[in-house]
């Protein structure tokens, strides 16, 4: 059981999706979708390449190279970027990247999710780029356009009313305000930034925004907003652009990013991202930290004898069980084949037992109906808390890591506490 690396296996993503991995830039896989996204026909195409620099603008190579040795050191996470690239044609595109390191026949390469931005960012800066603001709104520009004065709908064009779900124009222009479309989280900056147009204090602001259509869905926006003179009164105008499309899609990949695909709990990077901000917290604030290593006994046995599918739904139920018996801030994730790790913020080392001891007893008493017959299992659970001897990931979970073997040397089903080596002092 290896607990001290943070690499994960490559993301199985879908093929619509550019999927690069490389090693300091040398291509060592890429799906013909990336290949499509710079105007190459096969993902052979793009390893026949010398490095993928060539794809990259010349001022973002530098940003690429330092981006990639700090994640790839550890000194940075990996992340959702946005970079100016350049097709085959040496025409500049832009791409929304989601990148991880992933284990690539032994060694840590750069995992790399691509999605071509080029023709939203380029509708966007068109709509930076108007000044035919009112004749566009009149003839039914594609954008949506209001005026309003302190949320009271003045004017808006059809596409406008469209994105909000009303048939009508006027049936939009007939509410006493556009606030209860703006969700309750953005109505602070909206009045803040509201306020700031009619004082003169800035000329334009751009933002998104989260809205609620007539209907009560969800849609996201973009949006550009100037001051401007409604019959003698000084009035804001806003064009908007549906982005829920684009949010959406950026949020899918980042929960692949984030989450594993079978369990819906966090894999390993992002449980690993996660316990790091627990352990600096806890170390600054003083508190007790503890985590669970915990791993399903006897799970090979359970695929010989039942198939993989099997074995996959006792996965999902344990994750499952696991969460209905914790706190909501617990953190779960699995962190390997049928090992997972649990995070317990603010919990002591006895309490953490208590909890271990909870979850043994209510897997050992778990069935889990697969087709016409049920399956039960048993855990095995290494439990260790932050101490003066325990000051890092590597460290907590190492120790959880060889509780959890003297469980499993134990005969299995049962919780094993690591050895306290020096007094906890939180």
């Amino acid at each position: 059981m290896s607990t001290h690396s943070l690499l994960h296996e490559p993301l199985a993503i879908d093929a619509q999706y550019g999927l690069v991995i490389h090693r300091n830039f040398i291509p060592l896989f890429a799906n013909d979708a990336y290949a499509h996204c710079f105007g190459y026909n096969t993902g052979q195409e793009i390893l026949a390449l010398p490095s993928l620099l060539s794809l990259i603008a010349q001022h973002e190579q530098d940003t690429a190279k330092t981006a990639y040795q700090r994640v790839m050191t550890g000194l940075d996470q990996p992340g959702v970027r946005t970079f100016e690239n350049l097709n085959k044609d040496g025409e500049l595109i832009t791409v929304l990247t989601v990148d991880s390191v992933v284990d690539w026949q032994g060694e840590p390469a750069m995992q790399i999710i691509v999605v071509d931005l080029s023709r939203q960012i380029a509708m966007q800066r068109q709509l930076l780029a108007s000044e035919q603001r009112y004749r566009e709104l009149v003839d039914g520009s594609i954008q949506g356009m209001l005026v309003h004065k302190d949320f009271q709908p003045l004017f808006c064009n059809q596409a406008y009313a469209n994105m909000y779900g009303f048939t009508d124009a006027n049936a939009l222009l007939a509410q006493p305000s556009i606030l209860p479309f703006i969700n309750t989280q953005f109505h602070v900056q909206a009045w803040q930034d509201n306020q700031a147009l009619l004082a003169g204090q800035v000329a334009v602001i751009k933002t998104e925004a989260k809205g609620l259509r007539a209907d009560t869905s969800v849609l996201w926006l973009s949006l550009l907003s100037r001051p401007v003179d409604w019959n003698g009164e000084r009035a804001v105008q806003v064009t908007a652009m549906d982005i829920t499309e684009q949010h959406e899609l950026r949020e899918q990949l980042e929960y692949r990013a984030n989450f594993d695909g079978l369990t819906n709990v966090y894999n390993r990077r992002a449980l690993s991202e996660h316990l790091q901000l627990q352990l600096k917290s806890a170390i600054t604030r003083r508190r007790p930290l503890s985590c669970l290593l915990i791993d399903i006994d006897n799970f090979k046995a359970i695929n010989d004898s039942f198939g993989h599918h099997a074995g996959d739904v006792v996965l999902q139920h344990f994750a499952k069980g696991c969460q209905q018996l914790t706190r909501q801030h617990d953190l779960l994730g699995r962190w390997g084949g049928e090992e997972f790790v649990l995070v317990l913020p603010g919990t002591a080392l006895q309490q953490a037992q208590h909890i271990a001891e909870r979850l043994c007893c209510a897997m050992a008493s778990m069935a889990v109906p697969v087709g016409t017959q049920s399956i039960t299992f048993t855990v095995s659970i290494g439990v260790a808390a932050l101490s003066p001897a325990i000051q890092s990931i590597e460290q907590l979970v190492g120790s959880a890591d060889v509780a959890l073997y003297d469980a499993k040397h134990r005969g299995k089903g049962q919780v094993v506490v690591a050895e306290v080596t020096a007094p906890c002092l939180y």
